[in-house]
Formats: structure tokens, C-alpha cells, sequence
């Protein structure tokens, strides 16, 4: 499965991917876009899940700062559910959330488990774009019942086109080892491309190409059982 994220800001490059990946290409989009709902929608016609983005504290904020309604450690559990909350009202048809940055957030139990359990509460699913070993939400959101994956890779860490075209290798040996594998890349031109070449190919290779939400690990917590529209 592959997730491109970082999609609604920029009118041209959401249109990029559009026109160049294939539908079962997953979709995140900020929460920041002037005209996301539109946007989301011509996603969705064209075959695509959606994801919503959700900014989240990374080690280094607020020097380095998602933009407003991050997810922080220090906000009280309803003032962080308040944010959530706002966030969640940007569009409408997502399949889950994924995290923005967020390494802070995502390590600290404390501030994890209200987030998921809201999203446990709701039947939303969470995706941990695995770019933070020190991570909690997979544990902690199979306690709680919520749908989720965490990404085995993060493509485009090195922009260089040798180095998006050696994960995405990687990515596909990760797959045929374990059986199936995720991987996230940002809404940049060239990571489009790489991304659209790829993702034409596999099938001549013998690998499956499947929306992300195929490969969510699906359990049964407490929330599982009361959950709200």
C-alpha cells in the first residue's frame, strides 16, 4: 500500500496526483487547505481512499510547529479532544487519520491513548506513518480496539531520485517478506512521479497494489463496543 500526504495545500500538486497515480493509491490530506472538501471529493470520484492528516507535537516544537490544532502533550485531555475534534470537521468521507510529524505526541501515553480513544469511540481508524520508533499508538490502539497500521517505511526521507528509487526497492522486499508492507511519501513532484512509475510496474512484478485500509490490523478493545457516529 502506498499513502501520499501532505495533499490540499497546493492546488497543482493535488492535480498532479490526480492525473498520475493510480486509484489505489491512498490520500492524506492537511487539514489547512483553502478548498479541501472540493478537493477531497474529485479524490474520491477518481477511485481514492482519504486519509486526514492530523498535526501532532514533534521533540523539537514549537520550533518546528504542524500549524494550529496541534495535538500537544502538555494540552489537558478535552482541550486536545477540542482540537481533534476540529480537525475531524474539515472534511468528510476519510477512512482514518494519520499522523503530521508528531514523535512527541505519539511517544507519550498520556497523550496517546485520549486521541485514540476518541477515534476508537468513532470507528476511525489511525495509521502511524512509522517514522518515530518511539511510538506507542500501535500498542495502544489494540488495546483500545482502534483500526490501525503502522508504515514500514518512509519513501522520501532523502528527495534525491536515487534514494526514493532505493525505498521503494526496499519497500517492495519488505513486502514479498512479511506479505504485505505500507509505505508514505509527501505530495512533491518528484515523489509523484517516482510513486506513479512504481505503482504501474508492480503488477507486471507479481505484487498486488491495495488501498491502505486493506492492511489496518482490526481488533476488539473496550471501546470497540460503544461507539458513536
Amino acid at each position: 500500500a502506498l499513502i501520499v500526504g501532505g495533499l490540499g495545500l497546493s492546488a497543482t500538486t493535488t492535480q498532479a496526483a490526480l492525473d498520475q497515480l493510480p486509484a489505489d493509491v491512498s490520500f492524506a490530506f492537511a487539514p489547512y487547505g483553502a478548498d479541501l472538501p472540493a478537493e477531497v471529493s474529485r479524490a474520491r470520484d477518481r477511485g481514492h481512499e482519504v486519509f486526514l492528516q492530523a498535526p501532532m507535537e514533534p521533540f523539537d516544537y514549537p520550533q518546528n510547529d504542524p500549524g494550529p490544532h496541534t495535538l500537544t502533550v502538555k494540552a489537558a485531555p478535552d482541550d486536545m479532544v477540542g482540537d481533534l475534534r476540529w480537525l475531524m470537521t474539515r472534511f468528510t468521507g476519510y477512512v482514518g487519520l494519520i499522523n503530521f510529524l508528531g514523535a512527541r505526541f505519539t511517544s507519550s501515553e498520556q497523550a496517546v491513548t485520549p486521541f485514540l480513544r476518541e477515534l476508537a469511540a468513532r470507528g476511525v481508524a489511525f495509521v502511524d506513518d512509522g517514522s518515530s520508533p518511539q511510538s506507542l499508538a500501535d500498542g495502544v490502539g489494540a488495546a483500545l480496539g482502534v483500526a490501525r497500521a503502522r508504515a514500514d517505511l518512509v519513501i522520501d526521507v532523502d528527495r534525491k531520485h536515487e534514494a526514493i528509487e532505493a525505498a521503494l526497492t526496499k519497500l517492495e522486499t519488505i513486502a514479498r517478506q512479511k506479505g504485505s508492507a505500507i509505505g508514505v511519501a509527501s505530495a512533491v513532484p518528484q515523489s509523484i512521479e517516482h510513486l506513479a512509475r512504481f505503482a504501474r510496474a508492480l503488477e507486471q512484478r507479481g505484487v498486488a497494489l491495495v488501498p491502505a485500509s486493506a492492511l489496518l490490523a482490526r481488533t476488539t478493545g473496550p471501546q470497540a463496543e460503544n461507539r458513536r457516529p
